[in-house]
């Protein structure tokens, strides 16, 4: 495992590092709860299971206020998805993060389709600008997007290479105080104070599986909320790229097709270990 999780670790330790948060996410179970589209529920919720995760579902403002404060007590996170967006579920996202604010609830981002229209890239830039966000997590021409550029994005699919928005991502976190990951071919994990980690794993039939995506964000969350004493939020955003990465890169072998590559992938996320 030749990920870069830190400053001048070798090998042995870098392996070390990783299965260290994997321990720690499944040694906390945190509570994640996930205010997503309804194409991504599924995924989100099984990968968080397998990856040793608690999920929750919760998106009512009738019951937002006591979910957030279970989480706080916890020490979960809350996930944000934009995905299936409408003026109902922005009023959700908006309470949510105001919860989270008064209870320093850490909370990720994933805006989805941002840059497809306005309404999507306006709603993700009005929710950051909120505060609070520790992570943003999307594809190249979403980032692109939120930091004003043309990003193309076609639907909820990028157009853009991950590596084209790097420079975007800078500017981003340095506007918000937050770690943002772009994420494609390889993974760029970008904190505020501009230095830029890497991830190269990952298989290309993913992009095959609806909602990939947003179980990466949600696992995001997860790795933030169980991190270590020590570990970064944009160190614990890298480890879950890398944990999906190599997760995915092991369930391809004998997979035929996406479908097969969903169900091998639950499998992997339950049973990964670094150092095997």
């Amino acid at each position: 495992i030749s990920v870069v999780l830190g400053k001048g670790l070798g090998f042995v330790a870098m392996a070390e590092r990783l299965g260290q948060i994997v321990a720690a996410v499944r040694a906390k179970a945190p509570l994640i709860q996930c205010l997503t589209n309804y194409v991504s529920m599924d995924i989100m919720a099984n990968g968080l299971l397998a990856a040793g995760a608690s999920p929750a579902m919760v998106h009512s403002q009738s019951e937002l206020h006591d979910a957030i404060a279970v989480v706080k007590a916890v020490g979960g996170a809350v996930s944000i998805n934009i995905g299936t967006l409408d003026n109902s579920w922005i009023a959700c996202f908006k309470c949510a993060i105001e919860v989270c604010n008064q209870n320093s609830v850490p909370w990720v981002l994933d805006p989805v389709g941002a840059g497809f229209t306005g309404f999507r890239t306006h709603t993700a830039i009005d929710l950051l600008k909120m505060g609070g966000c520790v992570v943003i997590r999307g594809n190249g021409s979403e980032i692109l997007a939120l930091g004003g550029e043309c990003g193309g994005g076609k639907g909820v699919d990028s157009t853009k290479g991950s590596d084209v928005a790097v420079d975007a991502a800078k500017v981003l976190a340095a506007r918000y105080g937050c770690v943002v990951c772009v994420s494609g071919a390889v993974d760029y994990i970008c904190d505020p104070a501009g230095e830029v980690l890497t991830c190269p794993y990952g298989v290309e039939m993913l992009t095959k599986i609806t909602a990939a995506g947003c179980l990466l964000s949600s696992l995001v969350a997860a790795f933030v909320a169980a991190k270590p004493e020590g570990f970064s939020n944009a160190e614990a955003t890298l480890c879950a790229c890398s944990f999906l990465g190599l997760c995915a890169e092991a369930a391809s072998v004998g997979s035929k097709g996406p479908g097969s590559l969903r169900a091998n992938l639950m499998d992997q996320l339950y049973s990964f270990d670094p150092c095997a």
